[in-house]
């Protein structure tokens, strides 16, 4: 948020290390001057950015940066000399050679610094007034001008981090006279240097994405949500909860995450429930709407509201769908979105370490952090606690406020993340991007072009110049239950010599409870599979159909069906559902028919072809859904397959793939567990036999 908070604690920083290396008195007055520059920004609150913007401060600091530059120009310059040598002592050339390194990035540092310090005297005067009024929202860090500043400093200290960047590669600590802290202090500092190095280098193309995104000159607001892995949807999870990051002139207001039930539902006839918030949103802008476009032919609830709107697994799609209905609910804009999954906050809790929660006296780290969510989310007991500790009597809002501050907590902690943890946190992002547990998209082609070249846009692939599969699950059974449901995908496909794909797929879930799921037990899972455009379905079956096959107590059968497709450990419980339309045919207690998809001949994505339908598990069962469908050649190369996979989901994967052109080969396998990884398979030909290549794409 702020470049020159960040860009002199790094300098200085960095060349504390240095001083573990360069023990010599030639240079004990360049390190002075740098504990001096680290003294004189000590004290303050954590928060209080303002201190790097005195203009006191500053032009002390200013004297003891120039002073350094002078002695670390001298030192490079021995040391660059033979001269130097009687100075190296008993050294190797080896080591002499690192010395000569560091004396450079030591120059470079301090000359980075000089800049970064004239700048920030020249903002400071806005700047540090601006920071003191953090507590205020509305009120901007940075003008335009001030923002051109920036810019102009960063495209001046480019090149000294190139450098610095360049003398650090195949820097050798080995022999130098280091304690352990140092070396280990020293190890994690020059290893960031070439993300830092790429990430400014960056920065002028993308100026004017950064400053939109700052909201530099206005206001900016992104929606976060985070996504419930245990009600699997199209992205990857429900979305009940939002909170708007909002930027005003570099200025991030405070995080305040919301639960979208208090807007989109009315639990006044629960006992202990309460109504919406806002009864005109409810009444007027949630009741009676519908899903948009083609989703709505199978959609199954009514009153279509935020909370359902990531009903594409296209993600794009989807954060359009809820920006707009963010629009039209709250009557305010935002221009962009993120989700993110519990995987995520995982991942980041191993790099930011364990949180506090202070009001629940917890303490949630990587290793108990879905315990502790399905705890406050699931057991009765845990949301009893948060309605006392929140006074909050709705049981249904109350379920939700333990997980709203362990994300506004966690925010807090990655914000004040030291610096020697920006960069893995960084990486860390980029990756959960490729798996999509996190997914970005801003209505901004700049920035979505920066999100493809590092991360992922989560887009559906809608290329037909080669074979893809994608399968997408939503869970719509009103409960928590996919947490304790497998997935399971065998896909034979048969090539012929004209280059034709036929897919023989057979997918099985396997559900059994282990905890509370809160809501029904019985599974329904509405599955699409996405194929090119001109695919013909063969046959299928598993899926629902209207017809009811029996009803609860009478569906005691281990094989149900009495084909090997639903196989259950009895007793069998269908239960009751919960209110759904039209597009849904169950009814309380019932089992009903299985056949081949019910939707196979109009997709809900342009560009697609689509297989789908409703699959009902009930607890304790698995259900193998079967589904066969040709493709056409799709050009005169060898056989390729793109296979898309779903946020937010473990699925494990059988891909045997029997090629005509292939006569030395028997099937060609592939067989690992997927999590949200896009993978593209090609045949390699070498004579007659083959071999199955796969890359990772997103």
């Amino acid at each position: 948020m702020l470049v020159f908070a960040l860009l002199i604690p790094f300098t200085i920083s960095l060349f504390e290390a240095i001083n573990g290396i360069i023990l010599y008195n030639q240079v004990e007055g360049g390190l002075t001057h740098m504990r001096a520059i680290a003294t004189i920004f000590q004290g303050g609150t954590r928060d209080d950015y303002s201190r790097y913007f005195d203009v006191n401060k500053l032009r002390q600091a200013q004297t003891e940066m120039d002073a350094a530059h002078s002695s670390f120009v001298d030192l490079s310059d021995e040391l660059d000399h033979d001269g130097s040598i009687s100075l190296a002592g008993s050294l190797l050339p080896n080591q002499l050679t690192s010395l000569r390194k560091i004396g450079h990035i030591a120059v470079d540092g301090t000359a980075a610094g000089q800049h970064v310090i004239k700048t920030a005297l020249i903002l400071a005067p806005k700047l540090g007034p601006a920071l003191k009024k953090s507590h205020d929202p509305n009120h901007p860090y940075l003008d335009q001008d001030s923002y051109n500043q920036v810019i102009d400093l960063v495209t001046t200290i480019i090149p000294l981090m190139h450098d610095m960047n360049h003398y650090s590669q195949g820097l050798s600590l080995t022999g130098l006279p280091l304690s352990g802290s140092q070396s280990q202090m020293i190890s994690d500092i020059l290893p960031q240097l070439p993300a830092v190095d790429n990430a400014l280098s960056q920065v002028p193309q993308y100026k004017d994405a950064i400053a939109w995104l700052l909201g530099i000159g206005g206001v900016r607001t992104a929606l976060l949500e985070p996504m419930d892995t245990a009600e699997l949807r199209s992205t990857g999870g429900f979305t009940g909860q939002f909170g708007e990051l909002t930027f005003t002139g570099g200025h991030m207001a405070p995080l305040a995450m919301k639960n979208l039930g208090a807007y989109e539902e009315d639990h006044s006839h629960l006992s202990g429930g309460s109504g919406p918030i806002d009864r005109n949103l409810f009444d007027n802008r949630v009741v009676g709407q519908v899903a948009p476009g083609l989703y709505r032919n199978w959609w199954p609830f009514d009153n279509f509201g935020i909370r359902d709107a990531n009903v594409s697994a296209d993600f794009p799609t989807s954060a359009k769908i809820i920006l707009d209905r963010y629009r039209f609910e709250f009557q305010k804009n935002a221009n962009g979105l993120i989700l993110f999954t519990p995987q995520l906050i995982q991942q980041t809790l191993q790099v930011t370490g364990p949180i506090v929660i202070p009001l629940y006296n917890e303490t949630v780290t990587a290793q108990n952090l879905n315990a502790k969510l399905h705890f406050y989310q699931l057991d009765n007991a845990g949301i009893g606690k948060e309605k006392i500790l929140e006074h909050q009597p709705d049981g249904e809002l109350a379920r939700k406020l333990f997980t709203q501050r362990v994300t506004q907590q966690l925010m807090l902690s990655v914000i004040h993340l030291p610096l020697g943890k920006l960069v893995p946190m960084a990486n860390q992002m980029l990756q959960a991007m490729k798996t999509k547990d996190l997914q970005i998209y801003f209505d901004n082609s700049q920035l979505e072009g920066l999100i493809k070249k590092y991360g992922s846009t989560a887009k559906m692939d809608r290329s037909n110049a080669y074979d893809g599969v994608f399968v997408v699950q939503s869970n719509d059974s009103g409960s928590k239950a996919s947490q304790y449901v497998t997935t399971s995908i065998q896909d034979k496909i048969t090539v012929d010599a004209q280059g034709n794909a036929t897919h023989s797929m057979l997918m099985t879930l396997s559900y059994h409870q282990k905890g509370s799921v809160y809501g029904q037990d019985t599974y329904r899972d509405y599955v699409r599979v996405y194929v090119p455009e001109n695919s013909t379905l063969v046959s299928g079956t598993g899926f629902s159909q209207p017809q009811v096959h029996c009803s609860d107590p009478y569906c005691q059968a281990p094989d149900v069906y009495n084909d090997g497709s639903l196989l259950c450990t009895p007793p069998v419980t269908i239960g009751t559902t919960i209110p759904y339309n039209d597009n849904l045919p169950a009814a309380d207690y019932t089992l009903n028919e299985i056949g081949g998809p019910t939707n196979n001949t109009t997709s809900d994505e342009p560009g697609k072809g689509m297989f789908a339908g409703w699959v009902t598990v009930p607890n304790n069962c698995v259900m193998k859904v079967s589904l066969s469908w040709s493709v056409p050649s799709l050009g005169s190369h060898a056989y390729q397959m793109l296979l898309q996979a779903q946020g937010g989901l473990d699925v494990n994967e059988n891909i045997a793939i029997s090629d005509a052109a292939c006569p030395g080969n028997s099937d060609l396998h592939y067989v690992k567990t997927i999590h949200g990884q896009n993978t593209m398979f090609s045949i390699q030909k070498k004579g007659v036999n083959c071999t199955l290549q796969n890359k990772p794409v997103w």
